[in-house]
């Protein structure tokens, strides 16, 4: 198992390697993401909101993602995801995970990322329901997972560790000028001391009332906004602008210019997945 230490992306944003200009380009490309009706899996010990995947058939992305809640004292069954890596972010409760002969116990704020192929089973071990994102690359399909009588016919040995990544919020920094504190939790670019089996990245951030992201755009990769908690307001050169309240989230297209206020009365917290992953030359500022 592998701790990973946030990095601070706010500082990164603001470096050397970032490109200026005066005026950010017009043009459309934020979209609406809002948490599909609920689906019962894995016998009903589970539900299932979907996000992105078959529906938004109009998003197009690497990966898949969905909000799971499972009951206090339940869990998902005993499976494989072949060719499929699978990260949990804790939303809320705490989680046991087993990846093949090592389990791991995530609270609120923690992520842990499943290599592929590994046996696993996620089960809710608080005395709350246990609520997570789920993220898989490549997006899922019913043919790549592996449970129940297929287990024993399909013989897979594996050796990789859970990567865990510690709660962001530990020792923020926050830039006050802007009010908006950002943590890199994932970035198979950036973090070359271990193997990260990922091609998005992911970033936590912390947005005071009145914080907020200036204008900027991602060269070739897509950024998507999920709110844990709190409003966030995504407003375009050209004069779009799309809310985005908690358990929801923003798509915003590669290259497209956008900036991200919070549009709460209290502190706003949201992921960031940036695909393919972020790195400093592929973000412009304008200012």
């Amino acid at each position: 198992m592998y701790w990973i230490v946030p990095l601070l992306l706010a500082c990164m944003l603001l470096s050397a390697g970032c490109l200026t200009a005066s005026e950010p380009p017009a043009g459309a490309g934020v979209v609406p993401v809002t948490p599909a009706d609920p689906v019962p899996i894995f016998a009903g010990r589970a539900t299932y909101f979907g996000l992105i995947g078959d529906e938004t058939p109009q998003i197009r992305t690497n990966y898949s993602m969905g909000y799971v809640v499972i009951p206090p004292g339940n869990a998902t069954s005993l499976h494989r995801l072949i060719g499929t890596t699978e990260l949990v972010y804790v939303i809320a409760g705490a989680a046991e995970i087993r990846c093949d002969n090592e389990t791991v116990t995530a609270r609120e704020g923690e992520t842990v990322l499943l290599p592929e192929c590994v046996l696993q089973s996620i089960a809710s071990v608080g005395d709350t329901d246990l609520c997570y994102l789920t993220v898989i690359q490549p997006p899922f399909a019913a043919a790549i997972e592996i449970s129940g009588d297929e287990l024993d016919v399909l013989s897979v040995m594996t050796d990789d560790a859970p990567i865990v990544v510690a709660d962001p919020r530990d020792g923020i920094e926050w830039d006050l000028e802007s009010g908006v504190a950002v943590y890199t939790l994932a970035n198979p670019a950036l973090m070359n001391e271990t193997e990260i089996p990922i091609d998005y990245s992911l970033a936590y951030a912390e947005l005071l009332p009145g914080g907020y992201l200036g204008y900027d755009g991602i060269r070739g990769s897509s950024d998507l906004l999920y709110v844990i908690e709190g409003e966030i307001e995504v407003a375009t050169p050209d004069g779009e602008t799309v809310r985005v309240p908690a358990v929801s989230a923003a798509y915003v297209l590669p290259d497209q210019v956008k900036e991200t206020r919070n549009a709460a009365e209290s502190t706003t917290k949201l992921l960031s997945f940036i695909d393919p992953a972020w790195t400093p030359e592929k973000t412009v500022l304008f200012e």
